[in-house]
């Protein structure tokens, strides 16, 4: 639980006390579950732990939005420049910055969940 909530400190400047200990273990083994009913597994290859996580993350931060809004800090980055070359992010606020990060962490697209999937007969 550890990792989970330093990934969301770090997305989010939220700090996830031991009070919501409860509420992180009842998603991570809802999410457990939807990995492994997808992969058709009992146990869950640690290769995939981290795309667990991140997920476990996302619905949390995405559950608790208006509080992490209230009491976080949260300043995404809106211009970065180096050099010569000067990036701009996209996203007026701080809402598009979690709606973006929600889904792409949820998101099972791109990841190496299929190499471990098996097949019923």
């Amino acid at each position: 639980m550890d990792q989970i909530k330093e990934l969301i400190r770090i997305a989010t400047h939220f700090n996830v006390t031991q009070e919501y200990d409860n509420v992180l273990q009842y998603i991570y083994d809802a999410e457990r579950q939807y990995l492994l009913n997808i992969l058709n597994l009992e146990d869950l290859p640690s290769e995939l732990s981290e795309l667990l996580d991140k997920r476990v993350a996302a619905r949390f931060i995405d559950h608790h939005k208006d509080l992490i809004f209230k009491e976080a800090d949260l300043q995404p980055i809106k211009r970065l420049k180096e050099g010569d070359t000067e990036i701009e992010f996209g996203g007026d606020n701080t809402l598009s910055y979690l709606s973006s990060l929600i889904s792409k962490w949820t998101s099972l697209e791109g990841t190496d969940i299929t190499c471990y999937r098996t097949l019923k007969w």
